[in-house]
C-alpha cells in the first residue's frame, strides 16, 4: 500500500472511530437519544447559510505535501445531494501566497511539489457557477 493511501486509510479510520463514538457518549451521559435529536432543531438548522464557524480544516504537513481535509456541514461537492433545503454545494478554490493553485472537488486533497519555507494558503468556498460564498479559510504552514 503506497504512504499516501495509507494517511487517507488512517483518516478515514478516525474520523470512523469519532463517529461511532457518538452513540457512546449518550449512554454515558445518561441522555435519551429523543431528547437530542429533535425534528424541529434539525428543520430549522437546515434553513441557516453556511458560516465560518460551521467548516473545519484539518490539515499535515509531510516533506513537501500537505494532506488537507475539510468538514462542512450540509454542503457537497456533488450537486446531486443537495435536495435538502438549505444544503448547498460547489466546491473551493485553493490559493498559495495569494496566486491561485486549483479548485478542490472533494473535501480531502493534497498540495504537492511545496517549496521549502513559509506559505499562507487560502481556502475559498465558491458556488458551482464560480460566485462566493463568502467563506474562506487561511492557514500559515512551514515547508523544510
Amino acid at each position: 500500500m503506497s504512504k499516501k493511501k495509507k494517511v487517507f486509510y488512517v483518516i478515514g479510520l478516525s474520523a470512523l472511530l469519532m463517529v461511532s463514538a457518538l452513540p457512546l457518549i449518550n449512554i454515558q451521559t445518561g441522555t435519551n437519544e429523543a431528547e437530542i435529536i429533535k425534528p424541529e432543531a434539525v428543520m430549522a438548522s437546515s434553513l441557516y447559510p453556511l458560516m465560518d464557524k460551521d467548516w473545519a480544516v484539518n490539515y499535515h504537513v509531510k516533506k513537501k505535501r500537505i494532506y488537507i481535509e475539510n468538514i462542512i456541514p450540509r454542503f457537497s461537492f456533488q450537486g446531486s445531494h443537495t435536495k435538502t433545503p438549505g444544503n448547498q454545494d460547489g466546491y473551493i478554490a485553493v490559493f498559495i501566497n495569494n496566486k491561485w493553485r486549483m479548485n478542490a472537488n472533494q473535501s480531502m486533497f493534497i498540495l504537492n511539489r511545496m517549496t521549502p519555507g513559509k506559505h499562507k494558503i487560502t481556502l475559498q468556498l465558491k458556488k458551482k457557477d464560480g460566485s462566493d460564498y463568502g467563506l474562506k479559510k487561511d492557514i500559515v504552514v512551514h515547508i523544510q
